[in-house]
């Protein structure tokens, strides 16, 4: 949980940037060190904990996505904040893949940076490793809980698609080309994969707008359907 003054770690080989980020923190309340590269932060954090960690993992390259996975196992696990210049392709994915909490692309959103620092509301939060997830029956309990969030889910051969979920409905699903209802279920029929939660943005548009009741309903129908034809398209 970070707490209204947060201990935060900023890691970036540009140390007159660094330092700006560092000073702007700081006249926020939070206390800030930094970090030259990934090795000396792998350092400092081996003697020292930290509510977050914002690395920029365009400058510290390999290094960041070491640090990144390796700070996701430490307890207590601080918040993670990876940036990058937007010229770096597959930073993002890369970066939420080894358990980054939220990327931000330069120059940075302050004001997003601030609000992903505020404390969140006091309540139990777990974080672990399922296997055997039926998409659809977590896509349920995901929408009875009214969370807001990003459900990312990737097919075993690497389809990918996201569904963007607020208070209890599905505002946008997206998957290739494809966008709205189609994509939704299209993600759903998928046989198998990984499914992960990306930090919330807004989507660019509302393109699903019927209840998540009938969504599933129907998913399960489509899903059936397909699966009774055998087709292997999204196999593992």
């Amino acid at each position: 949980m970070i707490k209204k003054n947060s201990s935060i770690l900023v890691v970036d080989t540009d140390q007159e940037g660094a330092r700006a980020l560092a000073l702007s923190l700081k006249e926020c309340g939070h206390s800030v060190l930094t970090a030259r590269d990934g090795i000396h932060a792998l350092s400092i954090l081996e003697f020292r904990a930290f509510d977050a960690l914002i690395v920029d993992v365009a400058s510290t390259g390999k290094e960041s996505l070491t640090l990144i996975g390796w700070a996701g196992t430490i307890c207590p696990r601080p918040r993670i904040v990876a940036m990058a210049d937007p010229r770096v392709e597959e930073a993002e994915r890369e970066t939420l893949e080894k358990g980054a909490n939220l990327f931000l692309k330069k120059p940075v959103d302050f004001d997003r940076l601030i609000k992903f620092l505020e404390p969140s509301p006091a309540r139990s939060s777990f974080t672990g490793t399922v296997e055997g997830v039926d998409i659809i029956e977590y896509l349920q309990f995901v929408i009875l809980g009214g969370r807001k969030t990003i459900l990312e889910i990737t097919s075993s051969i690497g389809t990918a698609g996201r569904l963007y979920l607020t208070n209890g409905t599905v505002m946008h699903a997206e998957c290739g080309v494809l966008q709205g209802e189609q994509a939704l279920y299209r993600c759903l029929c998928f046989k198998d994969g990984t499914f992960s939660h990306l930090p919330w943005t807004e989507p660019e548009r509302i393109s699903v707008g019927k209840p998540g009741d009938f969504l599933l309903m129907e998913a399960m129908r489509k899903r059936d359907e397909a699966w009774g034809y055998g087709d292997e398209d999204e196999g593992g």
